[in-house]
């Protein structure tokens, strides 16, 4: 079970206004960057609900159907939290709708089956939460950002980690037995490995290209040390990130209780 209280904070964040195209500190790839992934969580937090509330009647323990509750409403927020951030980016170049239906196309050629979604939403958030760790244990990643772009961002993560076992202990109840519910759990983690990286550097590539950075190579070069150089967030998260693949796996197995507890007073109300 969660090891951190997990809070819904019904914030409205003020993004829209000036260009702030290159609102990470006047860097346009990190930018891209951040703007590529927020793409992606309206669509893809509607997914991960889905999944894990389709298997609320075989959660018998009241805890774990008050933390699904929860993970629920945070889920609900950030998805309406992201559509506003989108709904801002796009007015610095770039087609967000296409973007968000180029990944509605590729979760149409997924397995369908509860339990693959089950499975495909732990590895997703996962990958949620090993980068919400690094943001939080970095004082320096955001240095020099818009204050209000990095207030959505250190909210965001702070509930990715409050909730980042939820679906996983659904997962460990509902799941196939034996070598099969492994394999689907390994399996769930490369499909989101390929989807999480390509979509969300595809998506980098086009806002770039739309706000006037149109020289691929060098957007290549500049990506590349962004995800393994300076910060290195890739490769900075590769540890954690291999943990996923082992049999006794458990989001809770590397506790962050502590960077929650530095960031979250800043959010109560």
């Amino acid at each position: 079970m969660g090891m951190a209280a997990i809070k819904p904070r019904n914030i409205k964040f003020a993004l829209a206004g000036e260009d702030k195209r290159n609102w990470f500190a006047g860097n346009p790839v990190a930018t891209a960057v951040m703007d590529g992934a927020s793409i992606l969580f309206p669509v893809g937090e509607t997914y991960f609900i889905e999944s894990v509330v389709h298997f609320r009647d075989r959660v018998s323990d009241p805890k774990l159907l008050e933390e699904i509750t929860a993970f629920q409403q945070q889920e609900g927020i950030h998805s309406r939290e992201h559509r506003r951030y989108n709904k801002a980016i796009e007015a610095f170049g770039g087609d967000v709708g296409r973007l968000e239906q180029n990944l509605k196309d590729e979760i149409a050629r997924w397995d369908d089956s509860p339990e693959f979604k089950l499975a495909v939403t732990c590895a997703f958030e996962h990958f949620t939460a090993i980068l919400a760790d690094d943001l939080l244990a970095h004082d320096d990643f955001m240095k020099g950002a818009d204050p209000e772009f990095s207030r959505i961002w250190h909210w965001h993560a702070i509930e990715e980690a409050e909730h980042k076992s939820v679906a996983y202990d659904v997962w460990n109840i509902v799941k196939p037995k034996g070598l099969k519910g492994y394999w689907m759990r390994v399996r769930a983690m490369m499909l989101a490995t390929r989807v999480f990286i390509g979509q969300v550097h595809h998506n980098a590539f086009a806002l770039l290209h739309a706000r006037g950075e149109t020289s691929t190579l060098r957007n290549v070069r500049r990506m590349a040390y962004f995800g393994f150089v300076k910060p290195g967030i890739l490769r900075r998260v590769l540890g954690i990130y291999l943990g996923y693949y082992l049999p006794g796996f458990h989001p809770w197995k590397h506790d962050n209780r502590v960077l929650i507890e530095k960031f979250r007073a800043a959010y109560e109300a």
